[in-house]
């Protein structure tokens, strides 16, 4: 619970200037041309939320019953000079990521029929703004999300890869290791981290693009641990696959095999040889090895420590859970 009643109504009461105010203020500060979200107003509701130039009118009572920084704020009596019945609260967050949230809570204009696979940007945005706004409940549900999508287990790890719908591309794991480190939830850094690793240099280091066009990066001491361990990746995986092809029949065997040393190690690794190698230098008992076991094997053997070579501690690593499935 808030208990600084002082520090909340200077932060989130009274900030906005009222169409009585405004003219005197005026002269000094530029005005702002508010609109209304036009998917979630709701001209009976009681509230209304203000995101940058954005404003959203809903129904207090799913909020104060769900989050207890909403409880708190509304708990505050409003200036002399605001409506009692239907509060105005500016928030500092992204329209976009607020309007994810109160979706939740409101119907709005968009109906969702049948099976849903939400977008990154929905599971981030509830996750970021409900741990802000301590909104438990969808914090953990969306925590349950991406643990089906970056799990402890090896075969569920697989399963999850094979099946993962377009709205979570490799380049979000970047956002997935930042939700992690937010909430403490450290059962998702081995898989997101080294997801971040199979991206390029350049692409890791720019980091992903929000839909408002801004762009979110790993802390520099995820950054290095990335690096690190694409290093440690580049020279490993060549040795360990050539290690295990001693009948390799080209003289050139063990030039190609280097093909091996940027691929994303728990990718099937038969197609990318089909891509890189046009010509086809790999000979035939290397390429039988990679379509075999032995590739399987050495994954599960790289998942298993997978913790420590990305440089975290996770306790159960390696174990299905029930929230795996």
């Amino acid at each position: 619970m808030l208990s600084n009643s002082h520090s909340l109504e200077d932060t989130w009461l009274g900030t906005r200037p009222t169409a009585e105010s405004a003219s005197d203020s005026e002269a000094t500060q530029p005005s702002t041309s508010y609109k209304r979200d036009t998917e979630l107003w709701f001209e009976d509701g009681n509230l209304v939320l203000v995101a940058e130039d954005v404003e959203f009118k809903l129904y207090r009572g799913p909020l104060i019953a769900h989050s207890l920084v909403f409880k708190d704020m509304l708990s505050l009596p409003q200036p002399p000079d605001r409506d009692e019945s239907c509060p105005v609260i500016p928030l500092y967050d992204s329209p976009n990521d607020l309007r994810h949230v109160l979706r939740v809570f409101v119907p709005g204009s968009t109906l969702r029929a049948g099976h849903f696979e939400p977008s990154y940007e929905e599971v981030s945005a509830c996750i970021r703004i409900g741990h802000k706004y301590q909104i438990e409940d969808l914090v953990q549900h969306n925590l349950a999300y991406l643990r089906k999508l970056y799990p402890s287990d090896f075969d569920a790890y697989l399963n999850a890869r094979r099946n993962r719908t377009p709205t979570f591309t490799p380049a979000h794991a970047i956002g997935v290791v930042n939700l992690a480190r937010l909430t403490g939830t450290d059962a998702l850094l081995p898989a997101a981290l080294m997801e971040c690793c199979t991206l390029s240099g350049i692409g890791i280091i720019n980091g992903l693009e929000r839909a408002d066009g801004t762009r979110e990066t790993l802390s520099p001491e995820d950054l290095g641990r990335c690096f690190a361990r694409a290093l440690r990746r580049g020279a490993a995986i060549p040795h360990a696959v050539y290690a295990c092809c001693s009948d390799c029949s080209t003289s050139s065997g063990d030039g190609r095999i280097e093909l091996l040393s940027s691929l994303d190690w728990f990718a099937p690794w038969t197609g990318y040889v089909d891509d890189k190698d046009e010509d086809r230098e790999l000979c035939t008992p290397c390429y039988k090895m990679l379509s075999q076991e032995r590739p399987r094997q050495l994954q599960r053997e790289v998942w298993t420590v997978l913790p420590a070579m990305m440089g975290v501690s996770v306790e159960a690593w390696g174990e299905k859970t029930n929230v795996e499935g």
